[in-house]
């Protein structure tokens, strides 16, 4: 195995429950070193987030997999002093606090880059740094609220509808690693660090596309469309009789082949159905007979996929999230893989999760077990000079979970 693409860079991270650990798992995997620097005797809140095994979090496993944890008290002097001893040996601090919160104990930007100047330092909100949101709490859900999405995600006679994960958190994890990967490409060509703002609803106004509509006015604005698409037909979820399948027969040739299944070539050429704008006006119409010819000719989704698949036209289950845990395809292709726990869940050792982002033919992504609360202390005090008796103390005034 080649060396790893981040070998060498070291990670501060403060950050707590989903989507920061989300960006600092992601650098770990690539093989930076992370250290979560955490609060000692419970730990970040993410460490009692369901679902549990043997009293740990089986999230916890996934979202700080591949770091180590540093245990220590922020509030106390000499806590706080581990913590900016640690600075000048890391090259990324990342964290996902209130702003003003980093700057109580001295950690803030500003503070850090008298410390070490050329620092990578991010931070994560709801609301980023500035304007008059940044006081305000936020979460996921208040994100996916404010950005649009969910006023164009649900029934078009239902109310908005959240996702069924938390956009907003993961996509700003992802978002929160490539900021920081983008300003360690900076650091590599000309030695400066610099600051860097994710905003969990910036996030998610980046990715929503129907915004564009907004330049015409708005009358306008996109609507609620279900499981359909607005400008686009077929495309979406349609019913045979044994459960859901999706179908997108959007374009001309694909259309075409649809019709020739369906024993409908007069389709082809009916002024309702000719371009895929006409299919999607009309779409109210067209919908309820694709469904009916789902029910009517196959006797489940297993028959209509087949055909459907020997037609040329790009179809699917809709899958539960056991089958997707258990499909083996995915496992094969390595997306999802048996990864270890924590030495204390010893009724699980081992669970079947995620993998890496991404496929990379030279610099894979590693994964490693997530850590228990403070395992390195002891191994990161020795680096920073401090004796076994001073560990010792510290560590009874600071009491954590060890092996």
């Amino acid at each position: 195995m080649s060396k790893q693409v981040l070998e060498g860079i070291r990670v501060l991270d403060f950050t707590t429950m989903a989507a920061g650990p989300t960006a600092g798992a992601m650098l770990a995997d690539y093989g930076a070193e992370v250290i979560k620097i955490e609060r000692p005797g419970r730990g970040e809140d993410g460490r009692k987030f369901p679902p549990m095994v043997d009293g740990e979090s089986l999230s916890h496993c996934w979202f700080n997999r591949g770091k180590k944890s540093l245990a220590v008290d922020l509030t106390d002097p000499e806590g706080l002093m581990v913590v900016k001893k640690l600075i000048p040996t890391a090259q990324v601090i990342l964290e996902n606090f209130r702003p003003g919160t980093m700057k109580k104990y001295g950690l803030d930007y500003e503070s850090v880059c008298k410390m070490k100047p050329d620092m990578v330092y991010a931070s994560l909100t709801t609301f980023g740094q500035t304007g008059k949101y940044v006081s305000k709490p936020g979460y996921d859900i208040i994100a996916q609220a404010m950005s649009g999405i969910m006023s164009v995600t649900g029934e078009a006679d239902g109310a908005p509808q959240k996702s069924g994960f938390p956009l907003g958190d993961l996509l700003g994890g992802l978002n929160l690693f490539t900021g920081i990967m983008t300003a360690l490409y900076h650091w590599r060509d000309t030695g400066e660090g610099q600051y860097v703002d994710i905003s969990l609803l910036r996030t998610l106004i980046y990715v929503n596309s129907p915004l564009i509509h907004c330049n015409f006015g708005p009358e306008r604005m996109s609507k609620r469309q279900g499981n359909h698409h607005p400008t686009m037909c077929p495309y979406g979820v349609f019913h045979c009789k044994d459960g859901d399948i999706v179908m997108a027969a959007a374009g001309k040739r694909i259309w075409e082949n649809l019709c020739d299944l369906m024993g409908r070539p007069e389709w082809k050429e009916h002024p309702d159905y000719l371009e895929v704008s006409d299919r999607a006006r009309n779409q109210k119409t067209l919908i309820p007979l694709l469904n009916q010819w789902l029910t009517d000719t196959f006797s489940g989704q297993d028959e209509a996929l087949k055909a459907l698949d020997e037609a040329g036209v790009p179809c699917c289950k809709v899958y539960n999230e056991y089958q997707v845990w258990e499909d083996e395809e995915f496992r094969a292709n390595g997306w999802i893989q048996e990864q270890p726990t924590m030495p204390n869940m010893k009724s699980r050792p081992t669970f079947i999760t995620r993998t890496g982002n991404c496929g990379m033919s030279k610099t894979p992504a590693q994964f490693k077990r997530a850590p228990l609360l403070g395992e390195q202390n002891e191994e990161i005090l020795k680096e920073l000079g401090y004796s076994p008796d001073k560990i010792k103390e510290l560590e009874e005034r600071w009491p954590h979970q060890s092996l």
